[in-house]
C-alpha cells in the first residue's frame, strides 16, 4: 500500500461509520478517559491514605513506647506478624540493615517487601518501631484488578448509553433528512425547513438547504418559463408552414407532392416535439392530481387514427391489440403526447415492416419489426426528442424501457405504475 492509500484509509473508514456509531464511540472514549482518571485518582489517594495511616500508627506507638521507657526504664518489645520493636538498650538489637538508620520515619523496600521504620532517641540508645506491610501488595494487586474492571465496565456502559441516547440526540438530523428526502421544489414549490428546527448546527444545515432550494426552484422556474414560451412562440410559425404545405399540396405534381409530404412529416415531428416541451413545462402536482384518463385504449386508438396517413406512407402494417377499461391517473393530453412521440421515435427511420402496438393493464408496448435487415445500427441514437419523453415519464413516475432488437427491430415499453382497472 502506497503513502496516498495509507493517508486515504482513515478518511474512508470515517466515511463508512454512521453518525449514531460515531456518537457511541465518542461516549465510549469519554467513559474510558473518565474512568481511567478516576482509577488513577483512586490509586493515588489509596497510597496516600495508607502512608498517612502507617506513619500515624508508628508515631503513636513510638510515643507510647518512649513514655514507658522514661517511666520505668523498660520497653515492651512485641513481635507480631506485622509489628516489631527493637532497642539498642536491651538484648534485642535491630537487624543490621536497619541499625544505621537515622532518627525519623523511613520506608525500606527490599527482598522482604515494604517496611516502614520509625527510629526514636530513647535515653542513651535508640528505639526502632517497625511495621511490615509486605502483605499490602496483595491488597494493591486486588485494587488494581478492581480498577481495571471499573475502567472496562465504565467504557462499556458509556458506549451502551451512547448508542441508546444517540438515537434521540441525532433525531433532529434524521427528521431533517426525512424532510429533505421528500422535497421536490420542481413540483411542489418551496417548503421552508429552518422554522421547524432550533437555532443550532442542525438549524444552520436546514437554512443551507433552504438557500439551495431557492436556487433550485428559481432555476426550475426559469427552465419551465423558457420551455413554455418557446413551445408557444414556435407554434405560430409552425402553423404557417403546415398551412402553406397543405395549400401547395393541392396544386403540386407527383414529384413535388412527395417532397411536400416529406416536409409535412417533418412539420408533424416538430409539432410532436413542441407538444412534449409544453407537457414537460406544465406537468406539476396540480395537474397530476386533477388529471384522469378513464380509458387508455381509447387514447392510443385516437393517436393511431390521427397518424394513419403517415404510417401508410412508410408502408407499415399496423397490428393493434388493446385492453378496454384501463384507467390512468393522468390527463389524456399527456398520454397522447407520449404515445405520439413514441410512435414517431419507433418509425422515424422505418420503411416497411410491421408496427405492433399493445395496451395492457399496466403498460403500453410499441415496437417496429422490420421486413428485412437494416444497416443503420445507430438509428435509435439519432431519435429526436426521446430524452424529453423520458423526462416526462420520470415526472409522472413512469418507466420507459427501450429495447433495440436484432435485424433492425425496435421496441419501447412504457410501464405505467399509477393504473387501475375500471
Amino acid at each position: 500500500m502506497n503513502d496516498a492509500a495509507r493517508a486515504d484509509a482513515p478518511a474512508r473508514w470515517h466515511a463508512r461509520v454512521g453518525l449514531r456509531a460515531r456518537v457511541a464511540i465518542m461516549f465510549a472514549a469519554l467513559g474510558l478517559v473518565v474512568t481511567t482518571c478516576v482509577a488513577l485518582a483512586a490509586v493515588h489517594f489509596s497510597d496516600s491514605y495508607v502512608h498517612r495511616l502507617v506513619n500515624e500508627m508508628l508515631r503513636v506507638e513510638g510515643e507510647y513506647l518512649r513514655e514507658r521507657f522514661a517511666a520505668d526504664g523498660h520497653t515492651p518489645q512485641p513481635h507480631t506478624k506485622h509489628f516489631h520493636v527493637y532497642s539498642t538498650m536491651t538484648g534485642t538489637p535491630p537487624p543490621a540493615e536497619l541499625a544505621a538508620l537515622a532518627p525519623g520515619l523511613h520506608e525500606v523496600q527490599d527482598g522482604r517487601g515494604e517496611r516502614h521504620v520509625a527510629v526514636y532517641e530513647a535515653g542513651a540508645g535508640r528505639l526502632y518501631v517497625i511495621l511490615d506491610i509486605g502483605l499490602e501488595s496483595v491488597r494493591e494487586r486486588r485494587l488494581f484488578r478492581d480498577l481495571v474492571a471499573l475502567v472496562l465496565l465504565g467504557t462499556g456502559l458509556s458506549a451502551w448509553l451512547g448508542w441508546l441516547w444517540a438515537s434521540r440526540a441525532i433525531e433532529p438530523v434524521r427528521r431533517l433528512a426525512r424532510q429533505v428526502e421528500i422535497l421536490e421544489p420542481s413540483r411542489r414549490g418551496m417548503a421552508k425547513l429552518a422554522p421547524d428546527f432550533a437555532l443550532d448546527e442542525v438549524g444552520a444545515l436546514a437554512q443551507a438547504f433552504d438557500r439551495h432550494q431557492e436556487k433550485l426552484y428559481e432555476y426550475v422556474r426559469r427552465e419551465r418559463a423558457f420551455t413554455a414560451d418557446a413551445s408557444h412562440e414556435l407554434r405560430t410559425p409552425l402553423a404557417v408552414i403546415r398551412g402553406a404545405i397543405e395549400v401547395m399540396l393541392d396544386s403540386a405534381d407527383v414529384a413535388g407532392e412527395a417532397r411536400l409530404k416529406r416536409m409535412q412529416r417533418g412539420a408533424d415531428e416538430l409539432r410532436d416535439l413542441l407538444d412534449a416541451l409544453l407537457v414537460l413545462a406544465r406537468s406539476d402536482d396540480s395537474e397530476a392530481t386533477s388529471g384522469h384518463t378513464p380509458d387508455l385504449d381509447a387514447v392510443v386508438g385516437n393517436v393511431l387514427r390521427e397518424r394513419a396517413d403517415a404510417l401508410r406512407e412508410k408502408h407499415l402494417l399496423v397490428q393493434y391489440q388493446g385492453t378496454k377499461g384501463v384507467a390512468i391517473t393522468a390527463p389524456p393530453r399527456v398520454l397522447s403526447v407520449i404515445v405520439a412521440n413514441l410512435l414517431r421515435a419507433v418509425t422515424q427511420f422505418a420503411d416497411g415492416g410491421v408496427l405492433r402496438v399493445q395496451v395492457s393493464a399496466n403498460a403500453v408496448r410499441i415496437g417496429h419489426h422490420a421486413a428485412a435487415t437494416t444497416s443503420s445500427g445507430e438509428a435509435s441514437d439519432r431519435v429526436l426528442g426521446l430524452s424529453m419523453i423520458r423526462r416526462v415519464c420520470e415526472r409522472w413516475g413512469w418507466m420507459l424501457e427501450e429495447m433495440p432488437l436484432r435485424d433492425g427491430d425496435h421496441v419501447f415499453n412504457l410501464i405505467l405504475h399509477k393504473t387501475d382497472t375500471a
